[in-house]
């Protein structure tokens, strides 16, 4: 009987082993699937494809939320029968006038409306009637709160009379320091009858920038009186217990990402910025599935660019990205990387069948210009 060369069991091994790791690098036992299975909603001339801002409102019916700037309206469309129901049409002036920026759907009866760059929050519904128009108080040195629906995802809660909201500290990302940034809170309570606010006592790590400067962008989940945070430039998620302002951290590395994350040199100029901001290592949106009980975290691994041009597309045509999954203790259960020019990684909803992304990227073949179109992306496993 010949021998097997041990060399060669060794390299058998070792391509088997990089092999799994491009496709997960975490337990086999689950993972995200594309399945195939489409919805698609039919839009006017008025309605970009690519949306500002969604949200899944399960009511009598499964509802997917809708803005639509250059109409001033949200559309709600029937995921059911995949069809626009509704489309409500706010006036821009007037006694009843708002700017549509931002929104939050507490329920058909209490939508909240945040005009962008505005000290007002606006409650209304699916009449647009104006029920009553806020103007928030807030704290100083804390110019904004920022609802974006679809940016570094945070969504509003109402807690009690207090709408918990994430707020935004002043100042440039090259002027702070670690112990400036000890001072900075990460949400605010408004309260709902008079608009006075208070700083909730939730911040950045407090090593966040121990190996440089990075980005202040995070995403938040609030629920059942605990924060589970997501920064952008560090690999860890960090939770509170009910409250308690303390993090307790938890390492969520992706694999498909830098082990060190990128920082930002003090004289960066705009493409040196850009270039971080778009091309490199980073995590953006963190967000719950109620119905799976997991988080979706999405994530952009470093991406080479060769040009000017080709750096500002990852604008509006992000390349390569990650949709990692977490358990309720911010276990990795799960990871995927998707190729770019498939999905839209800024367009998607959580809804009872899963993760629903968005096939509308500028660059897919597939690319439907006059639906609102998404893939469902299945959770599998034990």
């Amino acid at each position: 009987m010949s021998k097997i060369n041990p060399l060669f069991i060794f390299f058998a091994l070792t391509l088997a082993f990089s092999c799994k790791q491009s496709e997960t690098t975490t337990s086999p036992s689950w993972s995200l699937e594309p399945s195939g299975e489409r919805i698609v909603l039919p839009i006017d001339v008025q309605t970009s494809n690519v949306s500002v801002g969604l949200q899944y409102v399960e009511a009598d019916r499964p509802l997917l939320f809708n803005v639509n700037p250059n109409a001033n309206s949200l559309q709600i469309f029937d995921l059911k029968d995949q069809k626009l129901e509704k489309e409500i049409r706010f006036e821009p002036e007037g006694d009843q006038g708002v700017k549509l920026g931002y929104f939050h759907v507490q329920s058909l009866d209490s939508i909240f409306v945040f005009p962008e760059m505005s000290p007002f929050v606006i409650l209304s519904d699916t009449s647009a009637t104006i029920k009553k128009r806020l103007r928030i108080e807030l704290p100083q040195g804390y110019p904004m709160i920022f609802p974006h629906n679809s940016y570094y995802v945070s969504s509003p809660a109402v807690v009690g009379n207090e709408l918990f909201v994430k707020v935004r500290a002043d100042g440039r990302v090259t002027d702070f320091t670690q112990e400036k940034l000890d001072t900075i809170a990460l949400l605010v309570a408004v309260d709902l009858e008079t608009g006075a606010s208070r700083l909730l006592p939730y911040g950045f790590p407090k090593d966040y920038l121990s190996e440089g400067l990075k980005q202040l962008e995070y995403s938040l989940v609030y629920r059942q009186g605990s924060v589970v945070a997501s920064f952008m430039g560090d690999h860890r998620v960090f939770t509170t217990s009910p409250g308690s302002p303390d993090w307790e951290t938890k390492d969520a590395a992706s694999g498909f990402l830098d082990a060190s994350m990128p920082t930002i040199a003090k004289d960066v100029d705009g493409r040196g910025f850009n270039q971080y901001f778009f091309a490199k290592s980073r995590y953006e949106s963190l967000v719950y599935d109620p119905f799976r009980k997991v988080y979706y975290r999405f994530a952009f691994p470093t991406v080479e660019v060769e040009s000017d041009e080709q750096l500002m597309a990852l604008r509006s045509a992000p390349d390569a990205f990650v949709v990692m999954v977490l358990d309720e203790e911010l276990r990795v259960l799960t990871e995927r990387r998707f190729d770019g020019s498939t999905y839209l990684p800024s367009n998607f909803f959580v809804g009872e069948k899963g993760l629903h992304l968005s096939i509308n990227h500028p660059d897919n073949p597939g690319n439907m210009e006059d639906s609102l179109a998404f893939e469902l992306i299945k959770l599998e496993g034990n």
